[in-house]
């Protein structure tokens, strides 16, 4: 009886110990998969991060263009008979036209938001500073549709008062070979547009 109460003991606990076993074996494994997704995301987040820092860079240079470009209209406006025409085309066509467009890739990240794989990164500070980038990505597309409805109202007065010479483009890709052929003093409704286009 004691022998036969031991061997259905031990049994007892040796298939315990297996379900045991076979649920830890499957935990590790998960997790280790997790981490994996996890760290794929990350790599795949970086290689994203990289190309918004060069898309970013370039948008910065390009609107740094824009924003000397209307100060310098805005500066000389009332005397830009003073310049050449091929200066004044130059300044206007940067003032009015330069537009960004901020491509960023948020798939991978709201991919790990979604999957809940985000709670798995340790580093609190990696977290909060990809939520914070992410939030200014919202932001900035909001700020450059606001540009982009300045632009659009400024088209008339660029297609009638600016004229191609030809292709040319400067360092960042931009046409810069047009010549002003409007009158010597662009009319208030357009500075203010170009005003409000560059406080944006």
């Amino acid at each position: 009886m004691k022998k036969a109460i031991l061997k259905y003991f031990l049994e007892f606990f040796v298939i315990v110990i297996g379900i045991s076993m076979s649920f830890y074996v499957e935990k590790f494994n998960e997790n280790s998969n997790n981490e994996n997704l996890k760290n794929q995301s990350l790599k795949r987040i970086l290689k994203n991060l990289e190309v918004d820092q060069k898309d970013y860079e370039y948008n910065l240079t390009a609107t740094k263009k824009a924003i000397g470009s209307t100060n310098w209209i805005l500066k000389n406006q009332h005397n830009l008979f003073q310049f050449s025409r091929d200066t004044v085309g130059v300044h206007l066509n940067y003032a009015t036209t330069i537009i960004t467009i901020f491509v960023d890739n948020q798939e991978e990240y709201r991919s790990l938001q979604n999957s809940g794989l985000i709670e798995l990164i340790e580093n609190e500070e990696i977290v909060i500073r990809l939520q914070e980038k992410y939030l200014d990505h919202e932001f900035m597309k909001e700020v450059e549709r606001f540009i982009i409805e300045k632009i659009i109202k400024l088209e008339p007065f660029v297609f009638s008062n600016i004229e191609f010479q030809s292709e040319r483009r400067d360092e960042i890709g931009h046409p810069n070979n047009r010549v002003y052929v409007g009158n010597n003093k662009i009319n208030r409704e357009i500075i203010q547009m170009m005003f409000d286009k560059k406080m944006w």
